[in-house]
């Protein structure tokens, strides 16, 4: 347990500073006259490697770590998978790691450069947010969640990067780089039709906060009775056209198949009561950054992420893993929040927001110690080279 919140916080605390950091630096830079700084600043190079070298470092933190790195010792003794679905490009990085003899340490290492570099790009043009996102990654559910959906949660990155190609309707690009991304998981393929928000008028699409609350209500209320799923449930069209149903045993209700019932403790409240603080105030967010024409964008995705989570909460892993997409969006609207509140001195919701979210990993860690299951226990974070520790 210690290690594992050793490891969260200290991580946290590293990106936070050098997020800082970067973004101090920039607006002295411009102050002077000067231009923003590039990707490549050393600050965010040092963020990219500090987060992969821990992420590289894991043992089986994340559940589904266990089976990528049988899969990659597989296929280093053998030359080929123990498993024949993996797509393309997945495979193809993967044999040439294999192939090149190099630990898995550096494997995993790389997967994790993806994700916080594709991220980090997209928000390149946002350093006064990088210190926020970096203390939700690791103290918020999503560095556990990347470290499991590993393809996926690249594929998720590189979303957030390609939402100045929605808003400048180019799409023949974005419809390029989607694709490209099928060949590491073909769920990409989903965000095609996203592509459509930019024939809307957004702003009409984020009415008043209470019209958005009581939206939000309703998904809740509903999600909280899932009589009407097993309809759904009984159908594998929806996993067989995402690829999910390459996944191991789908009757295990942990992966999917089966329904579940997902009670209202600490960690859903938290993330409930975390949903509700940022619509309330996109209001003041849309006001303060005002110049910032892609938060519009960030906000209804996150919205439809924080609708679609909490409806389909009761189904399977699986029916839940597509909405990764626009969950990510979440961390980016909570960034701004606590940067709004932070800059505003309001002093008391920033430390009502922050306490709610980077309450989950000290949860879930404590969950996992104190209550293990098949499900808590991958909170936990081992190192490599004393995996029992």
């Amino acid at each position: 347990m210690l290690l594992s919140l050793l490891v969260y916080c200290l991580t946290g605390a590293t990106l936070f500073f050098l997020g800082w950091h970067v973004n101090k630096r920039e607006q002295q830079s411009l102050l002077k006259g000067g231009v923003k700084l590039p990707f490549y600043s050393w600050e965010i190079l040092s963020s990219l490697l500090v987060f992969s070298v821990v992420a590289g470092a894991r043992y089986h933190t994340g559940f589904d770590h266990a089976m990528y790195l049988e899969q990659y010792q597989h296929l280093q003794e053998t030359g080929d998978f123990s498993r024949n679905n993996f797509e393309y490009g997945f495979e193809w990085i993967s044999r040439l790691f294999a192939w090149c003899k190099i630990h898995y340490f550096f494997y995993f290492a790389f997967w994790a450069l993806l994700q916080i570099g594709f991220l980090y790009y997209g928000l390149r043009n946002h350093k006064h947010l990088l210190c926020w996102v970096a203390l939700c990654i690791m103290l918020g559910p999503y560095f556990v969640t990347w470290m499991n959906s590993v393809r996926q949660s690249v594929v998720v990155c590189v979303f957030v990067a390609l939402i100045p190609l929605i808003r400048d309707r180019k799409f023949l690009l974005y419809a390029v780089i989607v694709v490209i991304c099928a060949f590491l998981h073909k769920s990409s393929l989903m965000l095609l039709p996203v592509f459509l928000l930019c024939y809307f008028k957004i702003e009409d699409l984020t009415p008043n906060r209470w019209l958005l609350l009581g939206v939000l209500a309703a998904f809740v209320l509903v999600g909280s009775f899932p009589f009407w799923t097993e309809y759904f449930m009984n159908s594998r069209w929806f996993l067989d056209l995402t690829g999910y149903s390459n996944y191991g045993n789908l009757e295990d209700p942990n992966v999917g198949g089966t329904m579940r019932m997902v009670s209202w403790g600490p960690i859903r409240i938290s993330i409930l009561l975390s949903n509700i603080a940022l619509v309330w105030f996109y209001p003041q967010l849309k006001s303060y950054f005002k110049d910032d024409n892609l938060l519009p964008y960030y906000f209804i995705l996150s919205f439809v992420g924080m609708c679609l989570s909490n409806l389909l909460m009761n189904t399977t892993h699986f029916i839940l893993r597509p909405i990764d997409y626009f969950l990510i969006f979440n961390l980016i609207i909570t960034a701004y929040l606590l940067c709004y509140l932070y800059r505003t001195k309001n002093i008391i919701a920033f430390l009502v927001v922050a306490a709610i979210n980077f309450s989950y990993i000290f949860i879930a860690v404590s969950k996992a110690v104190y209550i293990p299951t098949k499900t808590s226990e991958p909170f936990l974070y081992h190192l490599f080279f004393c995996p029992s520790y």
